[in-house]
């Protein structure tokens, strides 16, 4: 980094050790040694806070540490908001404190934010649009957005990012990662939450948000998901770049605005089946889906439709993650617990400081009291969440992604929850659930499966005249009389995995139905079974 940049982040660093210290927080900079003390007075200060180890504010240190992030402005503010759904990174009491963070940033003026659409587009404002609102309709710590209308008439929303947010956000962040730094070398207490790659993932994760062209893509992809699926709506987007992004305005109001719901005459009761139904195949069919659903992104017309708005936040799942946590979400409400628990850890990654076996035990516990729990006491998402924080806690790392899924999660229940607060969650997502679980277990998936594995399959058959033979002569060559030479290794392979094999040749030249693509499912299926458990027992024994 530059010099200029370097000084500036030096400011920084000590502007933010000195707003935590104001705020009580002496303890934790002394332990973590963020202080690099100027005078004797000030290193004597600080060697008394780290031997008495004495908190000196009046106020719970996770309040003051939100109390400091609010101080700090909108980059620290939006900060603790995604911090405050890591339970994976950041210890629990925190977690709920940064839940009460909101972002109170007064709207910029109208005059940066023709400034700021003109730079954005090579254009005058005049010529982009028909009609164009000055008072913003919201404003947030990385943008506002406005009203507009373009010159065919269509209406538009705006948003617009805030001028100079680039550089304010990428300079916190670079502090954030110097502090998780020397906080992780000094602060033993700290490193079990991997605050230096926590860090560095929030940082890529804020700067990818800082560009609007992300989520232009995302809605357009979730636009096309959602294509021929009433109730659902994707605002189109009309024109995006790295600063601004124009999309369609749809009228409508939050999701969990009871009056006017009322008021428009929408069913409570279809509209919360119809939310369900919209995440879930976000997760379990399309692999991405919305990280925020909060009431602010998730609106309803006046004719019952759900618009899902602001793809800033996204996950995606791939085919192994959606069969995964499928497959843990069916274990879970049978009540099948060890299996459910193994599949969790297939998910995760186990650090060099692993404990699986105390995992087991401890989320083995809160399963148990999950399922004689209310959903109003201890829900799925809450359920998650625990999971997450213990898995931080025995080092075992789960995907990004998942933690993802966990905010969506605990934001659509409690979404729901506040439409129809009788609902049972589990009875209600019971038809989709069933649905998912025949589409990624069904016959239509194994044979898509089979399709798409195909020319591995004609690769082996191709080789298997020539394998066979060999793996044949080996195993009935006399015990004293050495294998012939061959240029390459023969396969070891016993009689069953062979008879296998042969007998799934034999299903296919013999065309036994039922047939697909003119082949013998049951030849494939058999060949296949031989193969895997050949090459197995091959590796097993190297």
């Amino acid at each position: 980094m530059g010099i200029r940049a370097s000084v500036a982040n030096i400011a920084r660093v000590e502007k933010v050790v000195t707003v935590l210290m104001h705020h009580g927080l002496e303890v934790p900079i002394a332990r973590a040694r963020l202080t690099h003390c100027a005078t004797w007075r000030c290193r004597m200060h600080c060697t008394m806070q780290r031997w008495k180890g004495r908190w000196s504010s009046q106020k719970p240190w996770p309040r003051a540490v939100r109390d400091a992030m609010v101080e700090l402005g909108p980059a620290f503010v939006k900060l603790g908001q995604i911090l405050s759904v890591r339970s994976d990174l950041i210890p629990a009491e925190l977690v709920e404190e940064l839940r009460t963070l909101q972002s109170t940033v007064p709207a910029f003026p109208y005059e940066q934010v023709r400034e700021r659409i003109e730079e954005e587009t090579g254009e005058p404002l005049e010529k982009l649009f028909k009609r164009f609102t000055e008072e913003p309709l919201a404003a947030a710590s990385m943008a506002q957005v406005h009203e507009a209308e373009l010159h065919d008439g269509t209406r538009v929303a705006v948003k617009v990012k805030r001028p100079g947010i680039d550089a304010v956000v990428r300079r916190d962040m670079d502090v954030l990662v110097w502090l998780a730094e020397h906080a992780e070398r000094h602060w033993t207490q700290a490193r079990r939450f991997r605050p230096k790659a926590s860090a560095q993932e929030l940082r890529k994760y804020t700067l990818r948000e800082l560009d609007f062209r992300h989520e232009a893509r995302i809605a357009a992809r979730l636009s096309k998901h959602y294509e021929g699926r009433p109730g659902v709506r994707v605002p189109k987007v009309y024109k995006s770049t790295q600063g601004l992004l124009v999309m369609e305005f749809i009228d409508g109001v939050p999701f969990d605005d009871l009056e006017a719901l009322d008021e428009a005459g929408v069913d409570r009761e279809a509209l919360v089946k119809l939310a369900l139904d919209a995440v879930l195949a976000q997760i379990f069919e399309f692999g991405l889906f919305h990280g925020d659903p909060h009431p602010g992104n998730l609106h309803v017309t006046s004719s019952g439709e759900l618009v899902f708005l602001d793809f800033g936040i996204f996950g995606e799942f791939d085919e192994r993650m959606r069969r995964l946590t499928a497959l843990l979400m069916h274990c879970l409400v049978r009540g099948d617990i060890d299996l459910g628990i193994s599949y969790l850890l297939r998910m995760a990654t186990l650090g060099p400081d692993a404990d699986p076996e105390t995992f087991r035990r401890e989320i083995a516990a809160r399963y148990r009291d999950w399922r004689g729990s209310s959903v109003s006491e201890y829900g799925f998402a809450e359920l998650l969440y625990e999971e997450l924080s213990l898995g931080a806690q025995n080092d075992i790392i789960f995907p990004n992604d998942m933690v993802l899924f966990g905010k969506a999660m605990l934001t659509i229940e409690g979404v729901v929850l506040a439409v129809d607060p009788d609902i049972d969650l589990s009875k209600a997502a019971a038809p989709y659930m069933e649905k998912v679980r025949a589409q990624l277990f069904g016959r239509e998936r194994l044979m898509e499966a089979v399709e798409r594995s195909m020319p591995l399959w004609w690769e082996l058959a191709e080789r298997l005249p020539v394998t066979l033979p060999q793996a044949l002569d080996r195993l009935l060559a006399p015990p004293s009389t050495p294998a012939p030479a061959r240029s390459t290794p023969a396969p070891s392979l016993p009689w069953p995995e062979l008879a296998t094999i042969g007998a799934g040749v034999a299903l296919l030249v013999a065309d036994v139905g039922p047939l697909w693509r003119e082949m013998s499912v049951l030849g494939l299926t058999v060949l296949a079974i031989g193969i895997v458990v050949g090459v197995a027992g091959r590796v097993g024994q190297e």
